[in-house]
């Protein structure tokens, strides 16, 4: 899991709870995990298309939603909506590559 990507998702379901898109009682239960295929972007979420039914609205309508209030990120270079909501979203070089430097660095890893 990415924590940037996390963290956007997390104010975005925020704003789309106080704006009265969501219950406020919602619970995200989505994932977010490491795509299979790179023209898909570093990370996918499902969290349109388990949130769609408590928010009255198509999966791929409430993923519009969801990237609208997304906040500006640096580690994200960009996010695109796939297929039925999923949310994909691109990390910067400096984000893809820091791991490398962690484990560069860290003699435990």
């Amino acid at each position: 899991m990415n924590p940037a990507i996390q963290s956007a998702l997390e104010i975005a379901i925020t704003q789309l709870k106080t704006d009265g898109t969501l219950p406020a009682d919602w619970q995200d239960k989505s994932s977010l995990s490491r795509t299979k295929d790179r023209n898909h972007g570093d990370f996918a979420s499902n969290i349109a298309m388990l949130a769609a039914k408590a928010a009255g609205a198509k999966p791929r309508d409430l993923a519009e939603k969801i990237v609208g209030a997304l906040p500006v990120h640096d580690d994200i270079l960009k996010v695109e909506i796939a297929g039925p909501g999923f949310i994909n979203f691109f990390l910067n070089d400096d984000q893809r590559f820091a791991i490398l430097d962690q484990i560069a660095t860290d003699a435990d890893l």
